[in-house]
């Protein structure tokens, strides 16, 4: 089945969490501290990754060094 354009995005939210955990060798609790964002908070919104904020999104990006890919397919 194909996934939606939000599906993608939450996908690609994901993969940009764990490439930004890789290349600062951070665990979730480090993550969530370099981000300001409280560990439990972190934990949800993984689950949920429609439900991050654009600034927290953007230090992500910052920590993966890579923009957010957008959901459309190329």
């Amino acid at each position: 089945m194909k996934k939606s354009d939000y599906q993608r995005q939450e996908d690609e939210v994901k993969l940009l969490i764990s490439e930004a955990k890789i290349r600062n060798n951070l665990t979730d609790k480090g993550l969530a501290r370099k981000i300001g964002m409280p560990f439990n908070t972190l934990g949800k919104r993984k689950c949920h990754p429609g439900d991050f904020r654009m600034h927290h999104i953007w230090l992500i990006e910052q920590l993966a060094g890579r923009p957010l890919r957008g959901g459309q397919e190329q």
